[in-house]
C-alpha cells in the first residue's frame, strides 16, 4: 500500500511540473503578443467636437408677403410638402383688380388709335411724294414755257431791228419796222409773264410741298405720342398684374413648411414679415463645430466619422456613419466649422430630420498605443 501511494505522489508531481511548464509558457507568449501590439499595433484616435447639428444642404427659406394686407386663405401648416411658386397664402386684392381693370381699358383703345395714325401717315407720306414730283413737273413745264417765250422775244427783237434798219435804208416800209417793234415788245410781255408765271408755280409747289412736310410731321409726332401712351399703358398694366399676383403668397423653394406663425383668416400681415419657414427637399448634411486648436491641421477631407444624436442612446439606436466633406480653412473665435456627408445606415436607426442635435467623433489618424502612452505622459508632466 505504502508502495503504490508513493507512485501516486511522483505521479501528481511531475503532472504539476509540466502544467506550470505549460501555464508560464502561455503567460510569456500572451506577455510578448501584448507588448508587440502595444509597441506595434495601431488604435483610431478620435477628436470630438463641440457640438453638431443636421441640416439640409440648402438653406431653409421664409415665406413673407411682398406687401402687407388683410389675410383671406391660407394653407400654411407645419409638414406640408410645397413646391416652388405654389400658392401657401392669399391677401385681400379688390382694389389692385378695379385698378387693373380700368388700366387694360385704357389700354385696349391705344392699339386702333395708333394704327390708325400709322395708316394718315403712311397716306400723308405717299402724298408728299407724289405732290413732290408733280410740283417738280409743273415748275419744269412752267420754265420751259418761260425760256420758249423768251426766245421768240429775242427773235422777234432781232427781227424789229433788222426791220427798222431796212426801212431806213429805204429797204422796208416804216409800218413794217413799226409792226416788227410792236411784235418785239409783245414778245417781251408774254416772255416777263411766263418768268412770273414760273416763280409763281415755283412758290405754290414750295408752299404745298412744305404743308405735305407739316402734316407728315404732325401725324408723326401724334403717333409718337400715341405709342408712348400705349407702352405706358402696357407697363402699368404689366405692373398692376404683377402687383395683383404678389398678393398671393407663394413658396420659394420646393420642401417641407417646418414653422408657421400663428395666424387666423382677417388678419392684418405686414410687408416681409415671416410667415412660415419652408426646409429644402434635399439632402441632409453634418454641421459640426470642434475646438479649433485641436482641429486645425488634424481635420481633414475624407476622414470618417460617428454622429450620435441628442436624446437618442447610441447603445440603443447605433450611431450615424459620415464623412468630412469640408474643413473651414479658418476658424470663428475659438471654433472650426467642419461639414460632414452621412453614409446610409441601418434600419434600426431614427430618422434624420433637420435641425436634430449631436455630436461628432471624427478619426482623426491611428497610432500604437505606445505613442499614446508617452503622450498622455508628456501632456502630463508638461
Amino acid at each position: 500500500m505504502g508502495v503504490a501511494f508513493s507512485r501516486t505522489t511522483g505521479a501528481l508531481a511531475g503532472d504539476t511540473g509540466k502544467g506550470a511548464l505549460l501555464v508560464i509558457g502561455t503567460t510569456s507568449l500572451l506577455t510578448i503578443l501584448w507588448f508587440a501590439w502595444f509597441a506595434f499595433g495601431s488604435v483610431a484616435v478620435y477628436e470630438s467636437s463641440r457640438f453638431a447639428h443636421v441640416e439640409v444642404t440648402s438653406a431653409s427659406r421664409g415665406v413673407s408677403a411682398q406687401s402687407g394686407g388683410r389675410l383671406i386663405a391660407t394653407g400654411l401648416y407645419i409638414g406640408r410638402r410645397v413646391r416652388a411658386g405654389e400658392v401657401l397664402a392669399e391677401l385681400e386684392s379688390e382694389i389692385q383688380k378695379l385698378r387693373l381693370a380700368q388700366a387694360e381699358a385704357r389700354l385696349a383703345a391705344l392699339p386702333t388709335r395708333v394704327d390708325s395714325l400709322r395708316r394718315q401717315l403712311s397716306g400723308a407720306q405717299q402724298a408728299e411724294t407724289a405732290g413732290g414730283r408733280a410740283h417738280s413737273a409743273a415748275v419744269s413745264a412752267a420754265h420751259a414755257r418761260a425760256e420758249g417765250a423768251l426766245a421768240s422775244a429775242e427773235f422777234d427783237k432781232a427781227m424789229a431791228r433788222r426791220q427798222r434798219l431796212d426801212s431806213e435804208s429805204g429797204g422796208a416800209a416804216p409800218a413794217d419796222a413799226e409792226r416788227g417793234e410792236t411784235q418785239a415788245r409783245n414778245a417781251k410781255a408774254i416772255s416777263d409773264a411766263m418768268r412770273h408765271d414760273e416763280s409763281r408755280i415755283s412758290g405754290e409747289a414750295d408752299t404745298q410741298r412744305l404743308a405735305l412736310a407739316g402734316e407728315s410731321a404732325r401725324l408723326t409726332a401724334a403717333l409718337r405720342m400715341a405709342e408712348g401712351e400705349m407702352a405706358a399703358a402696357q407697363a402699368e398694366v404689366a405692373q398692376l398684374r404683377y402687383e395683383l399676383d404678389n398678393r398671393k403668397i407663394r413658396s420659394p423653394i420646393d420642401g417641407v413648411i417646418g414653422d408657421v406663425a400663428v395666424l387666423k383668416l382677417g388678419d392684418m400681415v405686414a410687408g416681409g414679415v415671416r410667415l412660415a419657414t419652408v426646409v429644402p427637399d434635399e439632402n441632409l448634411h453634418i454641421v459640426a463645430s470642434f475646438d479649433a486648436a485641436r482641429g486645425l491641421g488634424r481635420l481633414s477631407r475624407g476622414q470618417q466619422g460617428r454622429l450620435r444624436l441628442d436624446g437618442f442612446s447610441w447603445t440603443q439606436y447605433g450611431d450615424f456613419a459620415a464623412q468630412v466633406q469640408r474643413v473651414a480653412g479658418e476658424s470663428e473665435g475659438n471654433l472650426l466649422r467642419v461639414e460632414l456627408t452621412l453614409k446610409p445606415g441601418s434600419g434600426n436607426q431614427p430618422p434624420l430630420r433637420h435641425g436634430m442635435s449631436g455630436t461628432v467623433d471624427v478619426a482623426i489618424e491611428r497610432v500604437s498605443p505606445a505613442i499614446l502612452l508617452l503622450r498622455a505622459i508628456g501632456q502630463f508632466l508638461r
